[in-house]
């Protein structure tokens, strides 16, 4: 990673730990911070959403975020999520290329090129479909947005439900909305 990488990572990071998710970092459309944001998000909604235990092949197993599509987070969600556990499993990170190769995912998102997936994902059981509106307007169960120059996010609680996902209140409290069930 080169010097500029680094330093938006420990940014982001100091960020995130000193004003929480609620304060994303401001962030111009479409840059690398934004992605960077977006990043440790995807690895931060693992400690707030509880998958069913059919979702995982034993009690070890990881929690398996996906990016699907064109990949505009290159090397950062790696970073982001190395090391990191969810109640008490590694997380894990794929790039699936197929349909059938998202098996396995408990985050998936849906990244430009993959808008195809997200009518087939989102009836998924055990599966947290987050789409991004710098991609695509349809919304899978978290959206991302900018708003005010902050990454954001709606939730559709309801269609998490329906998946057999549990998001946590400190989350949907974070969310611009909620769509409850």
């Amino acid at each position: 990673m080169d010097r500029e990488g680094r330093l938006v990572a420990i940014l982001v990071a100091v960020a995130w730990v000193l004003a929480g998710p609620a304060a994303a970092a401001t962030v111009l459309p479409q840059s690398p911070l934004e992605y960077a944001v977006k990043a440790n998000y995807l690895v931060r909604f693992t400690a707030f959403v509880e998958w069913p235990p059919r979702a995982f092949a034993d009690a070890r197993a990881p929690v398996v975020i996906c990016v699907a599509g064109r990949d505009p987070f290159g090397a950062t969600l790696d970073r982001a999520a190395r090391g990191q556990t969810a109640y008490g499993r590694p997380l894990a990170v794929r790039r699936p290329a197929t349909r059938e190769a998202t098996a396995g995912c408990h985050i998936l998102y849906a990244g430009a090129g993959a808008e195809t997936l997200i009518p087939a994902a989102a009836g998924q059981t055990g599966l947290l479909l987050v789409t991004d509106s710098a991609i695509a307007p349809e919304r899978g169960m978290v959206h991302f947005v900018l708003s005010d120059a902050r990454v954001r996010f709606h939730i559709d609680q309801q269609a998490a439900t329906r998946s057999g996902l549990a998001i946590s209140s400190r989350l949907l409290n974070l969310a611009l909305s909620v769509r409850a069930g």
